[in-house]
């Protein structure tokens, strides 16, 4: 793979494995979800049954198509920000959104697996939903990864960060950079929820949907490369 990238850049040629896309398309089905986790990591524990630097989601955001051809629809999920553990609650509106059975992709799969994973340990009477969606997930790096679509623009790297403007460089509405300044990556997300709860009204008002934003890229920036991938089988 690394040779192929070397090769790549020299000759500033693409490359695209159609059979191999195929494989990875042909396990996606309806209805499809595309979901993607923020979280925080406190050096001090904030909730009862946490530690230090533990990852402790809350928010989602969950673009889906009902079936194909269908619209393409969108949930959200945002903690409140008044510091009480967002860990239920996200576990219960993520079920609420989630049918049993339905495929969901997400990007990089080791991350939202892990935190569904500990949430079906913290609460029981979720564990067989949260589990359920856990068995559907499929990664959308997969195909990057395997070296099966690779741009000279992507830079060696197959961070959705480095693929997304490499698939679509003339598309404002994908450019991070032209969300808000207080959201413009996973860092800028962890950091500004825990300070919500002491900004005044409008500056809460303001970060909340900075978050809102950017968490609703992450997901849309899925959607877009499954469905640039979709046009190469």
């Amino acid at each position: 793979i690394q040779n192929m990238q070397v090769n790549c850049t020299l000759n500033q040629t693409d490359h695209i494995h159609p059979t191999g896309i195929q494989d990875f398309l042909g396990k996606v089905r309806y209805p499809l979800y595309f979901l993607d986790f923020e979280s925080m990591q406190p050096a001090v524990p904030m909730y009862e049954g946490t530690n230090p630097y533990m990852q402790i989601c809350f928010q989602y955001s969950l673009h889906y198509i009902e079936h194909e051809g269908g619209e393409l629809l969108h949930n959200a999920f945002l903690a409140p920000s008044d510091g009480s553990d967002p860990r239920r609650p996200l576990a219960e509106a993520l079920c609420r959104d989630i049918l049993r059975g339905a495929c969901i992709m997400v990007y990089n799969e080791i991350f939202e697996k892990s935190r569904i994973k500990e949430m079906a340990a913290i609460y029981p009477d979720l564990a067989a939903h949260l589990m359920d969606i856990h068995a559907h997930i499929i990664d959308l790096l997969i195909p990057f990864r395997a070296g099966h679509y690779y741009l000279p623009a992507m830079g060696g790297s197959f961070s959705i960060k480095s693929v997304l403007p490499a698939l679509y460089p003339n598309d404002p509405s994908l450019d991070y950079h032209n969300l808000s300044t207080l959201v413009q990556h996973g860092g800028d997300a962890m950091t500004i929820f825990p300070k919500i709860q002491h900004m005044s009204p409008e500056e809460a008002a303001e970060a909340r949907q900075a978050l809102l934003n950017y968490c609703h890229l992450d997901t849309l920036a899925l959607v877009k490369i499954w469905q640039e991938l979709m046009t190469k089988v």
